[in-house]
């Protein structure tokens, strides 16, 4: 009975674990959101402009939050997006730079890795299996990914998946997250946070660039198919941008009329901007709050996961989840200051 007691006192509580793996890929998804948000208001176009045209309030705006993007105490190296963003994180990834979301993310993979591994206990009866968890656990994505790999070697891909899955896929996006190449980030980001796979992470390919190399291929299709009479439901019918019967030429009886060229429609007037759309300042301040909420849930659910956990480990987990939260509120509190400082400028003078 001693012996009973003392073993489920130290099992890990599966459920629990579960929902702290939850709480940190909202969180790793949430923190992304809003350094995208900032990103391409401190890195476009419009803010910078203005800043540096007017000064003013504006300009400390786009001061803090290029503050927020780059603060290692709060979002890290955090650009995100395309144009100047894209080729900062880039340079941030080369330059070994770490970033909130994906500390965070990559902590929601051990911890998940953990929960699979303590929900199976038949995966430590197998050396190879044991020797993949042990690695992932003591944060040796690498090492993890080579045992993982001898055991694609040795039995095959089919049986190894299915000793292993679905900690082979964490694994593999823990690994596309952490390395250096920026390529497989997506599909990795993809797994971490619990979004829809559109890309195998051990390609790293994305749907958008296949789509892109295989456009020309897709124009040939559709010109056979135009070219074929097929309406796209097997049977002949018209063809789409081609006129339904070919007009009669000039000067015979059914001519009629010459025809006149077709008046080119009136110009659609620009749409008035609208009043519940929010701005900048109030963009910010929502990603703010948001970011302020998952600090709350990360301090308020990690504390019941590493309890039934006891040793070592958890009061890392304790310590690592804590700093990502007071790291959240810090991101939250330059957020907000810059959104302050937008509506100073924004007012009356």
């Amino acid at each position: 009975m001693p012996d009973a007691a003392t073993t489920a006192s130290t099992a890990p509580d599966v459920v629990l674990l579960d929902t702290l793996c939850r709480e940190l890929a909202e969180a790793a998804d949430t923190v992304g959101e809003a350094a995208r948000y900032a990103s391409g208001l401190a890195l476009g176009a419009r803010l910078p402009a203005a800043a540096l045209a007017r000064g003013g309030r504006r300009r400390l705006a786009w001061r803090t939050l290029l503050r927020t993007l780059t603060d290692p105490r709060g979002l890290g190296w955090a650009p995100r997006g395309r144009g100047v963003a894209g080729a900062g994180r880039c340079a941030g990834l080369l330059a070994r730079r770490e970033s909130l979301a994906v500390s965070v993310a990559v902590c929601g993979l051990r911890v998940r890795i953990a929960a699979a591994s303590a929900g199976r206990p038949e995966l430590l009866l197998d050396p190879a299996a044991a020797g993949v968890l042990a690695a992932a656990g003591a944060g040796r994505q690498g090492e993890a990914l080579r045992l993982f790999r001898a055991i694609v070697r040795d039995r095959g891909a089919g049986p190894a998946y299915a000793l292993l899955a679905p900690e082979f896929a964490d694994v593999l996006a823990w690994n596309a997250l952490t390395d250096a190449n920026p390529f497989n980030d997506h599909a990795g980001w993809q797994v971490a946070t619990g979004r829809a796979v559109t890309a195998d992470p051990l390609l790293g390919l994305g749907a958008a660039f296949l789509a892109l190399c295989d456009r020309d291929r897709n124009r040939d299709r559709e010109g056979d198919r135009d070219r074929a009479g097929d309406d796209g439901r097997g049977g002949p019918g018209r063809s789409a941008g081609r006129p339904a019967a070919r007009p009669a030429p000039p000067g015979s009886p059914d001519a009629g009329e010459p025809q006149r060229p077709a008046a080119r429609p009136p110009r659609a007037a620009a749409p008035w901007p609208d009043p519940y759309r929010p701005g900048p300042a109030a963009g910010l301040r929502a990603h703010g709050e948001a970011l302020r909420e998952h600090a709350r849930r990360l301090h308020a659910t990690v504390t019941p996961a590493v309890a039934v956990w006891p040793g070592l480990r958890s009061e890392v987990l304790r310590a690592e989840v804590t700093t990502f939260a007071d790291r959240c509120a810090t991101a939250a509190n330059g957020l907000s200051l810059a959104a302050a400082q937008l509506d100073a400028d924004s007012g009356p003078r």
